[in-house]
């Protein structure tokens, strides 16, 4: 093994451990879409059933959860069932983003894997950087603490893309299973990412296709497939079948009317966010390689080939309008396919010829990716910023449960959920609903104390920090990343 590939295994190794510290540590602090799933799974593992009282689903409780209304039936069930039943082993919320941690360290060893198994011969110096830079910049996207299910998919949809590569070496009954378990969990795990992989699996059947008549019954028979695992796992999960269908879809119609989109948002969600910085990028210069791609492939084919190509292309616009660029914050419909997508600009990057539009892509590429490495850096400063602030998980929840459990009419605002040890104890603070005598908890992050509440509350409780972070002098962030908060009481 040549002293690069020691370097590029060594640094995943590094990535591993931090991904894992992450975890254990509740870092960076959830976000306010992990109170959707993480509770149900904690929950589930504690032998709760499939339930959630954080997360307000009065959308659709009239219509279909009357007598139950903390029921989770309003998304596929896999993600959180999977991690409660894994989290049995010891149940806790530190167990459960463990657990997430390994299905982000899974991806990330196939990663290398798909990457070491391509690498030419000799590399450039500044090969070596993109492809090292690479490896830390999709670490980024594997913040086990996130909480979505993206956490899961992006490992399941990475396994059907070595799967498809690798399809003539294993026995097709083996992979025509293999293909049908995996979209049927993905499919029970995330509907949308089973809708954009599906399609995209169906395109590269039907450019490599030998015999088209052949291969549209060979995946009409593996969608049934698909279909009936979706429908034993539904089926098989506490709420069943139909009660599960009919509140996710009265759900998605609400979801669908969304309006934080604009112009402001989608340059910042697409291109500044530290959990996927300058993915647009990416995104953009690998839909030119596809659409080159498909360009190659059906020049010269039949038209059945090419209307059927062409109509599976209007489905993923379709999509890509319907339920990614709805809403700015959405992005992570993308991002899911992060792996194969960096594994897909690699292959295409080192099969062009010298030419200036290599060298345009290439460098684009490259620069994406050392930025993104940068902000990985600066989230690890950040972390050890964390623990040595002592503001960290291990120290602020004794204090909030302390408060929790003593208090009457006690709110927390949205990103301490993880801090309260009993989900029932949990009442959120909106910033604007509050009375006489009720005890508020502020969190720090993302949410400063607002000086409009000095005149209307008393601080009883002070356990902020000082908020500018530096490294060496240099700025990283105005806000703290830990669980400080303030405590106050209503006048």
């Amino acid at each position: 093994m040549n002293r690069f590939k020691v370097l590029f295994y060594s640094l995943t190794a590094v990535l591993s451990v931090i991904l894992v510290l992450y975890g254990l540590n509740i870092f960076p602090t959830p976000g306010t879409d992990s109170r959707v799933f993480i509770p149900t799974a904690l929950l589930y593992a504690r032998g709760f059933g499939l339930v959630n009282p954080l997360y307000d689903v009065s959308v659709v409780g009239v219509a279909t959860n009357v007598s139950n209304a903390i029921k989770f039936n309003y998304y596929v069930p896999f993600y959180p069932m999977l991690l409660g039943t894994l989290g049995k082993i010891n149940p806790g919320i530190k167990t459960i983003f463990f657990i997430c941690s390994m299905f982000s360290i899974a991806g990330l060893f196939l990663y290398i894997r798909a990457i070491a198994s391509v690498l030419p011969a000799r590399l450039s110096n500044s090969m070596k950087v993109f492809v090292l830079c690479s490896l830390v910049y999709v670490a980024t996207y594997l913040i086990p603490t996130v909480g979505r299910p993206e956490n899961l998919t992006v490992l399941l949809v990475f396994m059907i893309y070595i799967l498809y590569d690798r399809r003539y070496e294993l026995h097709p009954a083996l992979y025509n299973l293999l293909i049908c378990v995996i979209f049927g969990v993905m499919f029970a795990t995330q509907i949308i990412c089973f809708y954009f992989c599906f399609i995209f699996f169906l395109v590269f059947e039907l450019l490599n296709a030998r015999n088209l008549f052949i291969t549209i019954l060979i995946n009409t028979a593996r969608f049934w497939g698909v279909a009936l695992i979706f429908f034993a796992i539904l089926s098989a999960s506490p709420h069943g079948f139909t009660d599960t269908v009919d509140t996710i879809r009265l759900h998605a119609s609400s979801a669908m009317t969304r309006s934080d989109r604009s112009a402001k948002l989608f340059v910042h969600y697409w291109l500044f966010s530290q959990l996927n910085f300058g993915f647009l990028i990416l995104f953009l210069v690998c839909t030119g390689f596809y659409l080159r791609t498909l360009f190659v492939k059906l020049k010269d084919a039949k038209i059945m080939r090419v209307l059927m190509v062409i109509a599976l292309q209007l489905m993923v616009l379709y999509g890509i309008a319907r339920f990614i660029l709805y809403a700015s914050p959405t992005v992570y419909n993308a991002t899911q396919f992060i792996l194969p997508l960096s594994v897909y600009l690699f292959l295409n990057i080192i099969s062009l010829p010298k030419s200036y539009l290599k060298t345009a892509v290439y460098s684009l590429s490259i620069l994406t990716y050392v930025a993104g490495t940068v902000v990985f850096l600066r989230v690890f400063i950040l972390f050890v910023d964390y623990k040595t602030d002592k503001k960290d998980y291990a120290a602020a929840r004794p204090i909030i449960n302390r408060l929790v459990q003593n208090s009457k009419n006690v709110y927390i605002t949205v990103n301490l959920w993880p801090l309260v040890d009993d989900a029932s104890d949990v009442k959120f603070f909106d910033g604007v609903h509050f009375k006489k005598d009720d005890t508020l908890i502020i969190q720090q992050i993302y949410l400063p104390f607002a000086n409009e509440f000095l005149s209307k509350c008393t601080i009883i409780y002070d356990w902020r920090t000082t908020e500018q972070r530096k490294f060496l002098g240099i700025p990283l962030t105005n806000t703290p990343q830990g669980y400080s908060f303030t405590v106050c009481r209503v006048n």
